[in-house]
C-alpha cells in the first residue's frame, strides 16, 4: 500500500513514496515539532519583539508598534541600519562581479596553476569569518604586519574606512559568487557562440552579449548570496571593535542583549528589520528569476572543453597574486603574528618565537579550556544534526508527508537567517517564566549552544544528504517493506549503507563548522564555560594578538584533523564492504524489477 502524496519538491515529485503512512506521518510529525523549537519559535518571538518589547520578560511589556518608526529618531539605529546596507550593497557588487570574473577566467582558458582558484575559494569558504577579519586588522593597524614588516603605514587608514571594509568583505565573501557561477559554467552550447562568431562578433562582444546573459540567473545568485551573508556577517564588526567603530545591524544587536544596560526593543527592532531586508531580497531575486527564461541547453551541450590559455604564464602570475591577496594577508599576518615576539617587531629575526603556542598547553589555559569544550559541542551538534538531516532528508526524498512543506521551508529560512538574530531568538524564547516554572529554562546552559548549532547547521546537512538518497530506487525500500521490515529498519539496514559517503560527508563539514561558531557561542555560552571563539575574540580584544591568532591556527588545525579521522573512522563504521541495496542478509533482496542500473555502486556526493 503506498501513502497518499502530498506536496513536494524538485525530482522527488514523481517518485514512489514509502509504505506505512503511520510510520511516516509519525516520524514527519516529530521532526515539524523540533523544527518548530529549534527555528520557528524563536524566530517567531524575534519578530514579537519588534512589537512587544519585552514580551514575557518584563512586567509592563506591552504593543507597541511605533518602535518600528523610531529609526529616524534613534541615530544609532540608522547608522546600524545605513553601514549594514552599505556593506551589504558595496560587496554585492564588488565580491560578485570579483568572484564571477574569476569563475569566468577559470572555465574560460586552462593553464599552470588555475586550480589553485578552487582551492582558495573553498578555503575562504570554510574559514571562520571573524579570523579572516581579525588577520586584516592584524595586518592594517598602525602597529601591524604592513607598517613594521613592510613600512606600508599608509595601508591602515584605506582599510580602516567604509570603502576599505568593502573590499574586505568582498575578498572574503567572494566565494559564494564563484561557485554559482563555476556551476554554471561547466556546460555549455556552442551554437550561440559560434553564431555570435559567424556575425562577426569578436570575444569581448560575445563574452558581453551571448555568455553574461546567459549566466543571468547564476550571477544574481552569487550577488544575492553575497548580499545575505555581508548583510548578517558578526565577523568582521566583532573583530573591528576595538580598532574601528563601523556599527552594523548584526553588533548592534548582540551590543543591544549582552552589553549592560539591556535592551530588549533595540534587538527585537533590529532584528525585525534585517529579517525583512533579508527577506525583501530573496523576494526579489525569485521574481527576477521568473520573469524570463534561461533554460538554453540544448541536446547540443556538452561539458566545456578549456582551451589552453595563449599567454600561460601571465594568468598564472594573476592567480598567485590573488591568491597571495584573498589568502595569504589575512592568514599569513595571523600566522607571522603567532610566531613574533610583538607585532611591532617585524621581521627581525629574534622577533620570533613559539612561546604562544606553548601558552596554549600551559596548565589552566583558557586557549586550551575553551578548544575542548567547543571541540565537544561541535561533536554533540554533528552526530545530532547528521542524524536529523539524515530523517529530513529521507521524509523530503520518499515520503508523501503533508508538512514536509513546511520542513523545506524552515531548512531555507534557517540557512538565510544571520546566526545573531537565531541567537537572539532563544534568549528570548528560553529566557520565558513560563518555561522556569515548567522546569525547562535552558537559558544560560551549554544545551542552548547545541540547539543553536544544530538550527544553524541543519541546512548543510540536509542538502548534502538530499542528493545521494535522490539516487536511491525506492523499490529497495519497498522490497524491505515487503518482507515485514519496519521503517527504522529499512532506514538502517537498507539505506544507510549505501548513502554512508555522504552521511559521512555531512558529520564532517557540520563539525569543522561548528567549532568557530561565534554567534551563537558569544550570545548563549554561560559565563563559566568558556569556549574557543568567545576566548579568542577575547584575547584579541585584549591586545594578545599572538595568543589569539596561535589559538585559533592551531585549533584549526586540528579541527581538519579530526573531520578527517571522523570521516576515515565513519566510512569504517557505516559502510564495512557497503552494498549497494539490500542483499541475502539484510531486511530483504531486490525485487524483480528493479533496474541493473540501480545497483551499481553510488559515489559520495560531490
Amino acid at each position: 500500500m503506498t501513502s497518499s502524496a502530498g506536496p513536494a519538491t524538485g525530482a522527488a515529485a514523481s517518485r514512489p513514496r514509502l509504505s506505512l503512512p503511520r510510520a511516516e506521518n509519525g516520524l514527519g510529525s516529530v521532526l515539524v515539532g523540533v523544527l518548530v523549537v529549534l527555528v520557528g519559535l524563536p524566530l517567531l518571538f524575534v519578530l514579537a519583539q519588534g512589537v512587544f518589547p519585552g514580551i514575557g520578560l518584563t512586567p509592563d511589556w506591552s504593543f507597541q508598534p511605533g518602535l518600528l518608526t523610531e529609526i529616524g529618531e534613534r541615530p544609532l539605529w540608522q547608522a546600524s541600519l545605513v553601514n549594514s546596507l552599505t556593506l551589504a550593497f558595496g560587496a554585492m557588487v564588488l565580491g560578485g562581479g570579483f568572484g564571477s570574473a574569476l569563475a569566468i577566467l577559470r572555465h574560460s582558458v586552462a593553464y599552470p596553476g588555475v586550480g589553485i582558484l578552487d582551492g582558495a575559494a573553498w578555503v575562504l569558504l570554510v574559514s571562520p569569518s571573524f579570523i579572516l577579519a581579525q588577520g586584516w586588522v592584524l595586518f592594517a593597524s598602525p602597529s601591524g604586519v604592513a607598517a613594521n614588516s613592510f613600512g606600508a603605514d599608509w595601508i591602515g587608514p584605506l582599510v580602516f574606512s567604509p570603502g576599505g571594509l568593502i573590499v574586505i568583505m568582498s575578498l572574503t565573501q567572494y566565494p559564494l559568487a564563484y561557485l554559482a557561477t563555476s556551476a554554471a559554467l561547466r556546460w555549455d552550447d556552442s551554437s550561440y557562440r559560434q553564431a555570435a562568431a559567424l556575425s562577426g562578433a569578436g570575444p569581448l562582444t560575445v563574452l558581453r552579449t551571448v555568455r553574461l546573459p546567459l549566466l543571468a540567473p547564476a550571477l544574481i545568485s552569487g550577488a544575492i548570496l553575497v548580499f545575505v551573508d555581508v548583510l548578517g556577517d558578526f565577523g568582521l564588526p566583532a573583530a573591528l571593535s576595538t580598532s574601528y567603530s563601523y556599527p552594523t545591524l548584526p553588533y548592534s544587536i548582540y551590543a543591544s542583549v549582552r552589553q549592560s544596560p539591556v535592551r530588549f526593543e533595540l534587538g527585537g527592532v533590529l532584528s525585525f528589520y534585517l529579517i525583512v531586508i533579508l527577506a525583501l531580497a530573496i523576494i526579489v531575486y525569485m521574481r527576477i528569476l521568473r520573469r524570463s527564461r534561461f533554460d538554453f541547453l540544448t541536446n547540443r551541450a556538452s561539458r566545456v572543453i578549456v582551451p589552453r590559455a595563449r599567454r600561460p604564464r601571465a594568468w598564472t602570475a594573476v592567480t598567485v597574486l590573488v591568491v597571495l591577496l584573498v589568502l595569504g594577508i589575512p592568514l599569513g599576518s595571523s600566522l607571522q603574528v603567532s610566531l613574533s615576539r610583538s607585532a611591532a617587531g617585524g621581521l627581525a629575526p629574534g622577533n620570533f618565537t613559539l612561546e604562544h603556542y606553548g601558552e596554549i598547553f600551559a596548565r589552566g589555559s583558557a586557549m586550551l579550556t575553551g578548544a575542548t569544550n567547543s571541540l565537544a559541542i561541535a561533536a554533540t551538534v554533528a552526530i545530532l544534526t547528521t542524524v536529523l538531516g539524515f530523517l529530513i532528508a529521507v521524509v523530503l526524498t520518499f515520503t508523501g508527508f503533508r508538512g514536509k512543506v513546511f520542513i523545506d521551508l524552515s531548512g531555507t529560512v534557517a540557512l538565510a537567517v544571520p546566526g545573531i538574530v537565531l541567537a537572539v531568538g532563544y534568549i528570548f524564547l528560553w529566557n520565558q517564566p513560563v518555561l522556569a516554572d515548567l522546569g525547562l529554562s535552558l537559558y544560560g546552559s551549554p544545551v542552548l549552544l547545541v540547539f543553536a548549532g544544530v538550527a544553524t547547521a541543519l541546512p548543510v546537512a540536509v542538502r548534502l544528504q538530499l542528493g545521494a538518497l535522490a539516487q536511491v530506487p525506492p523499490a529497495f525500500l519497498h522490497a524491505a517493506a515487503l518482507s515485514g521490515a519496519g521503517l527504522f529498519v529499512r532506514l538502517r539496514t537498507v539505506l544507510l549503507p549505501v548513502v554512508a559517503a555522504a552521511v559521512v560527508s555531512a558529520l564532517a563539514a557540520v563539525f569543522a563548522s561548528s567549532v568557530f561558531d561565534l554567534a551563537a557561542t558569544t550570545m548563549l555560552a554561560p559565563p563559566s564555560f568558556t569556549t574557543l571563539p568567545v576566548e579568542i575574540l577575547m584575547e584579541f580584544d585584549r591586545g594578545h594578538y599572538g595568543y589569539a591568532t596561535a589559538g585559533a591556527l592551531f585549533t584549526a588545525v586540528l579541527v581538519v584533523l579530526c573531520a578527517l579521522v571522523a570521516s576515515r573512522l565513519g566510512m569504517v563504521l557505516l559502510a564495512p564492504g557497503a552494498p549497494t541495496g539490500p542483499t541475502r542478509g539484510s531486511a530483504a533482496a531486490p525485487t524483480d524489477h528493479a533496474s541493473p542500473s540501480s545497483r551499481t555502486t553510488r559515489g559520495p556526493l560531490p
